[in-house]
């Protein structure tokens, strides 16, 4: 009998690729969104789309009714762990066995964002819970380049507050990988991993790779702490996201991020992607189109 997951944020980076492998590899999956205009593409892979909302307790123990399992990936914010305890809660009172949550590198009671603060409250919460669960705890996202495109067009350059700080990044692909092993394969409980890609670089390396693969020079441009705060207040995302891209930037450039370990292959069996694979494979077509 196939396994029904839910799995929440079903449109974002990780669970649009998570959800058809699942659905490959014959599980039934209820894709949460806020919005179910936007599940048509998932409909068509062949997931249940669901309408969900992380402060609706109703929806969300409607949504996990009869469900197996639960990817949870909650958006940062700073609600998250009120959001984060109402699907965990409506997960047990829904019987569900197992629970896959998406938390934030480093989290901790002390990790240097308030993201990584709230983050480990979530994970402490699931922990203690009873439920069968794997936390992941991924590096910074390659695909966050993908911001970047307009001006590696447009200039030839790229702008992080991250200095020349050294970041073992991950191709998002490897923990959709990660997420849809765990679910197929029901291994890896009780654990949290922490999956980095293979190598640590700094931004300026990323850059030449970049330009090598495009045949272009490519520059990446290190700005001020408050040219960051500015940027993401300029895209609308408030004082409490500025201040986690500002403090996330800081420690970064400080060195925090500046390790990898081999959980991609010890969850998948596979070697995680490097950032070249990333750039030949994702992100050099954005560039060229």
């Amino acid at each position: 009998m196939s396994k029904t997951i839910l799995v929440t944020g079903a449109t974002g980076n990780i669970a649009s690729l998570v959800i058809p492998d699942l659905i490959k590899n014959g599980m039934n999956v209820r894709a949460m969104l806020r919005d179910v205009s936007k599940g048509e593409a998932l409909k068509e892979q062949g997931a249940e789309v669901v309408e969900g909302d992380f402060d609706d307790k109703q929806k969300l123990g409607n949504n996990l009714e009869g469900a197996d399992s639960v990817l949870a990936i909650t958006p940062p914010n700073p609600n998250a762990t009120s959001q984060g305890s109402n699907i965990l809660n409506a997960a047990k009172e829904a019987g569900v066995s197992f629970y896959l949550r998406i938390s934030a590198l480093g989290a901790a009671a002390d990790a240097p964002t308030d993201n990584g603060r709230l983050h480990i409250q979530s994970d402490e919460e699931l922990m203690n819970s009873g439920i069968a669960y794997t936390i992941l705890r991924p590096h910074f996202f390659m695909q966050n380049m993908f911001a970047s495109v307009d001006s590696i067009k447009n200039e030839g350059k790229f702008y992080m507050g991250m200095g020349e700080g050294k970041l073992g990044m991950i191709d998002v692909r490897d923990i959709a990988d990660c997420c849809v092993s765990i679910l197929t394969n029901g291994d890896h409980k009780n654990k949290i991993y922490t999956p980095t890609g293979p190598e640590s670089i700094p931004f300026s390396k990323a850059a030449e790779i970049i330009g090598s693969t495009i045949g272009k020079e490519v520059n990446y441009v290190p700005v001020p702490l408050e040219a960051v705060r500015k940027a993401i207040l300029d895209m609308g995302w408030g004082e409490w996201g500025a201040q986690i891209m500002v403090d996330y930037s800081n420690a970064y450039a400080s060195g925090w991020g500046d390790f990898t370990t081999n959980d991609v292959e010890t969850i998948t069996g596979k070697m995680a992607r490097s950032f070249r694979q990333f750039v030949d494979d994702v992100f050099s077509p954005a560039l060229v189109s």
